[in-house]
């Protein structure tokens, strides 16, 4: 919705080089959108692990909790970590716009990454439960269908790593 306002807002001169002030705040306000899907996405990341982690503690085979098998305790391990990384950039992001610094290139990072970490992240906590995680009374099916919404909500991970990019590489050496 975000990208479509800024779109209505937004006028060129012909020669496409100037940007009114309209356009300036509807991108700054996609720049700060992006960190809060990531939070959002993260979030909804953090309860499927935390949900699957109790799962994990109580479901016993062969006598013993299945968080006990390396197989099901380190997936989860490298995705908790994963989603804490994020957010963190996340933070980095919310916390340079507040203080006037330039936060396009930590907000484009945020953008493509915390959305495919957090589905990532999903799916592990899917595969912790098995096919339980489909039926109707567990919300982890729902979870990744929210978080693959994230993904696309406010553009394209490629759009955003192309900002990136041409942060880093400065715009004539960027694709």
């Amino acid at each position: 919705m975000l990208a479509v306002l800024r779109r209505a807002a937004c006028h060129r001169r012909r020669d496409g080089r100037r940007r009114g002030l309209r356009f300036r705040l509807g991108d700054a306000g996609l720049r700060y959108s992006r960190a809060i899907i990531g939070l959002l996405a993260l979030g909804t990341a953090s309860a499927a692990l935390d949900d699957a982690v109790d799962y994990a503690r109580n479901r016993s085979t062969f006598g013993a909790p299945i968080s006990t098998r390396q197989g099901v305790a380190f997936p989860l391990v490298e995705h908790l970590t994963y989603i804490a990384g994020a957010r963190h950039l996340c933070y980095e992001a919310l916390w340079r716009k507040d203080r006037g610094l330039e936060h396009t290139t930590v907000a484009s990072m945020v953008k493509w990454w915390a959305p495919k970490a957090a589905v990532e992240a999903i799916h592990q906590a899917l595969l912790t439960y098995g096919h339980a995680a489909w039926s109707a009374e567990n919300p982890q099916a729902q979870r990744m269908r929210d978080a693959m919404g994230f993904e696309i909500a406010d553009g394209t991970a490629q759009i955003a790593k192309l900002v990136v990019a041409r942060s880093i590489f400065g715009r004539q050496y960027a694709p």
